[in-house]
């Protein structure tokens, strides 16, 4: 892998980041532009990232261009879903520790540190 293709991965890479949610828009905007790059960098001979970023933009002047032509709406739905999942299994797992802690509690509080025996001796019973 040449350093002009890992500068470019790391491009793609920042791009995915400032979409912040993985969409079908996001995908096909991903791979419209991927294809553009790879066209524009294979028709004009370019080995420099400062000129795909020249032409193309910056991570962050990508991810701008996306989020204007993508309904923002349906992104910000997607997020606040996404947070919502992500509050309801803090939720559940932190109720499920305080059940697990508690049953623990309740076990070990029946013997109050301390062991009691008791013998009983019948009188059938020889020693």
């Amino acid at each position: 892998m040449t350093d002009f293709e890992k500068e470019l991965k790391k491009y793609r890479k920042e791009i995915r980041r400032l979409l912040l949610v993985k969409t079908k828009a996001s995908a096909g905007f991903l791979s419209e532009l991927e294809n553009n790059i790879m066209d524009y960098a294979e028709a004009n001979q370019i080995g420099d990232i400062e000129k795909i970023q020249a032409r193309f933009g910056s991570p962050e002047d990508v991810a701008r261009a996306f989020f204007a032509e993508t309904e923002i709406g349906a992104v910000r739905k997607r997020l606040t879903l996404r947070n919502a999942v992500v509050a309801a299994l803090l939720a559940a797992l932190l109720l499920w520790g305080v059940a697990v802690t508690a049953l623990y509690v309740e076990g070990r509080s029946d013997m109050h540190g301390s062991f009691n025996e008791e013998i009983v001796v019948t009188e059938g019973d020889a020693l």
